[in-house]
């Protein structure tokens, strides 16, 4: 246990969002967001399974028109959330400046839930009941998942300004 007192992991500054994570964190998220980039790059078809959830259909009861929509956004789509992974692995950074912008902490912030949202699949979470037990399980996946919403937790807080 450490003698450093708590600070919140993602706060509210007077220049905007500050990110107080040790060196290994900051690896951590920017191994993960590494890992979500080639996901999201691959043409791997066995990877669209753990990426449905980041691409809900916009016609769920319309084959044709999803598959056309699909079509038409897809790359669009992509390519937002790799910009927005580029730009938090620049925040990442370990002699970058730890206060963010508020168009960079929206990024950290989605990219987060989007590594959260690949994580769940891979877990079978898929509601409220799976996500409660799934912080309760002890393995090491469980606990990036449990890990990764509590980061999620206080960057919300401090966008709200709570």
């Amino acid at each position: 246990m450490s003698d450093r007192p708590f600070v919140a992991p993602v706060r509210r500054t007077d220049g905007g969002y500050a990110l107080d994570f040790q060196t290994e964190e900051r690896e951590l998220l920017a191994r993960l967001l590494n890992e979500l980039r080639a996901l999201l790059l691959s043409d791997d078809d066995e990877h669209d399974l753990l990426l449905d959830r980041l691409f809900p259909p916009a016609y769920p009861d319309d084959e044709e028109a999803e598959a056309e929509y699909q079509r038409l956004m897809r790359d669009e789509l992509v390519a937002t959330r790799v910009a927005s992974i580029e730009m938090v692995l620049e925040v990442l950074e370990p002699d970058t400046s730890p206060v963010l912008t508020e168009d960079q902490a929206l990024a950290f912030m989605q990219s987060l839930n989007a590594v959260r949202l690949v994580l769940g699949s891979m877990l079978g979470v898929v509601d409220d009941d799976s996500a409660e037990r799934a912080d309760l399980t002890d393995s090491p996946e469980h606990q990036l998942y449990a890990f990764l919403g509590w980061i999620l937790e206080w960057t919300v807080r401090a966008l709200s300004g709570a």
